[in-house]
């Protein structure tokens, strides 16, 4: 294949090849038919032996061909791995979506299945079964309608509730995959049981279980909790395992809760525990790795907006969900963002730390502490003292302190972000004026970072005083670097390595003997640009519209 993007020459010649490569096959099969005795097994009768007419023996013939193909697809995805890495020739195969495919979609992972018999008249998608169990035993039959790409030959499946978003409650496994894998139910009896398992059942066992769990010593328990936020979104999925993963790997310490919201389906909730089991297995962490689920919570009747939806009520709902339910008995938890990737273990224990290995924010004083009832340990952001001049009275209450914070003190101790440490028992306090305060902001104010203000004021409600540091993490170098941990990076005459040049992430397992520190997170909510970029000179570049994987 040397086909090239926009090389309709290309595209024509492996169009030639493969509809040669079919009739080969078709030729063969017939030949193969043509050479058996007048009678034979038909497929919809399994062992019942019928008088071959030339018609049903043509169509005989044409079922054996697509069987053919699909024995061949095996070999077909190996030869497409090769492809994905020789460059735009690999466009036909190694596209992100079976849309774009121009090879049916059976070839790219169906296959005839024992005990399932494709739907017939031939060319009748996986929509006409009507019921789970019709669903289980059918085969799309598409083969030369709605495509490409052509999904005969692909097992339905049935959705695990209600139907999928094109509408029908069964489609062929290989659309489901790419558009809704998370909706996919199962034709297995016992787990179809299980997909009428709700998700109110779901969290009233994980209460069930929590309060029977044998309560371990003091001695035995991780201090740290790393907590994050997600909703059932498959981009999610990916960043949360990037998060684990990388936390794992440079050997950060603690336990770790995944709080995720809105997972409806069993499917769903099956797809987040695999997803986090399967990295904590791989590092031999299964027993400090939680998923925790809670109800989606993206619109709040509180704020008056008439059900507007506002995704990051996510997150302060989702925190304080599980710390109602859960009662996590360690000692200290940190929030973090699920668009982290762990760098080096993240320390905390100030009280403990070498003052070369931090950089505290300009204001921070008396910082050298543990964690402390009031004394938290944060990241700057700059969120600024801007939500001074909100209705603070309305918001905290008349007589808060968070009415009485300065300017200078907003400062000094408010303007932080993740990861946030904090002891468990200040952050059930802390949650639940996050919770409250956001929908009151919400009424009049509408900016995206009203979560992270509704949080700032009920850290200043609880006299939270946060010692804040700019060397947790680094994003974005254009803006504000100095809040950041850019300065360990750039400092002259450092002993850093250069990831780039040596082809591997910077963190302890790769380069073991650093001795300089660097910053823990790298946090990738924004858009890097290197000093060699040029905006002039990008605008007149080609690229490929279709990316390669």
């Amino acid at each position: 294949i040397n086909a090239e993007y926009g090389d309709s020459t290309g595209t024509m010649r492996l169009s030639v090849v493969a509809v040669l490569g079919l009739a080969v096959l078709t030729g063969f099969a017939l030949l193969v038919l043509l050479n058996q005795p007048a009678s034979f097994t038909t497929p919809s009768a399994p062992g019942q032996t019928q008088p071959g007419t030339l018609l049903s023996r043509l169509d005989d013939a044409l079922i054996k061909r697509e069987r053919l193909w699909a024995g061949a697809a095996k070999g077909l995805q190996r030869d497409t791995e090769a492809v994905r890495h020789v460059g735009p020739a690999a466009d036909l195969l190694a596209t992100d979506s079976p849309k774009s495919s121009t090879i049916p979609a059976f070839l790219l992972g169906g296959q005839m299945m024992e005990g399932r018999q494709e739907l017939q008249p031939r060319n009748t998608g996986c929509y006409a079964a009507t019921n789970k169990k019709q669903c289980c035993a059918a085969i799309d039959s598409r083969y030369t309608i709605h495509g490409p790409p052509f999904f005969g030959g692909s097992p339905c499946v049935p959705a695990a509730q209600g139907k999928f978003k094109s509408g029908s409650m069964c489609e062929p496994l290989l659309w489901a995959k790419g558009e809704e894998p998370q909706t996919i139910g199962s034709c297995d009896p016992a787990e179809q049981a299980k997909e009428q398992e709700s998700l109110e059942d779901v969290i009233a066992e994980q209460k069930r279980a929590l309060s029977m769990a044998d309560s371990d010593s003091e001695e035995s328990r991780h201090d740290l909790n790393l907590m994050w936020v997600t909703d059932c979104q498959l981009q999610l999925e990916w960043s949360s395992v990037l998060l684990l993963w990388s936390a794992l790997r440079v050997g950060q310490q603690g336990d770790f809760t995944r709080i995720a919201t809105g997972c409806e389906t069993p499917n769903a909730r099956r797809f987040v525990s695999e997803a986090m089991e399967t990295v904590a297995e791989i590092f031999g962490a299964r027993d400090r790795v939680t998923v925790h689920f809670a109800p989606k919570h993206i619109t709040d009747s509180r704020d008056g907006t008439d059900g507007e939806v506002y995704t990051p009520y996510t997150k302060a709902f989702g925190v304080k969900h599980f710390l109602d339910h859960a009662s996590p008995r360690n000692r200290v938890g940190v929030i973090l963002d699920p668009d982290f990737l762990f760098n080096r273990p993240l320390e905390y224990r100030m009280d403990q730390i070498d003052a070369e290995h931090v950089i505290p924010a300009g204001r921070t004083k008396d910082w050298q502490h543990d964690i402390e009832p009031g004394r938290p340990v944060g990241q700057m952001y700059g969120l600024g003292d801007g939500w001074l001049n909100y209705n603070l009275k309305e918001i905290c209450g008349p007589d808060s302190p968070c009415t009485k914070v300065s300017r200078a003190d907003a400062m000094r101790y408010f303007t932080m972000g993740p990861p946030i440490f904090m002891l468990m028992s200040d952050w059930a306090k802390v949650a639940q004026g996050w919770y409250d305060y956001l929908p009151i902001i919400r009424r009049t104010r509408k900016d995206w970072m009203e979560e992270m203000r509704s949080y700032t004021m009920s850290a200043a409600h609880h006299e939270q005083k946060t010692s804040i540091f700019t060397h947790y993490q680094i994003s974005d170098k254009s803006t504000r670097p100095d809040d950041e941990g850019w300065p360990w990076i750039e400092r002259p005459g450092n002993n850093l390595p250069d990831p780039c040049r040596a082809g591997k992430a910077l963190n302890p397992h790769n380069f073991p003997d650093i001795t300089d520190p660097y910053p823990p997170i790298l946090h990738y909510c924004q858009a890097y640009e290197p000093e060699y970029y040029d905006p002039v000179s990008y605008t007149h570049l080609t690229l490929p519209t279709k990316r390669i994987v």
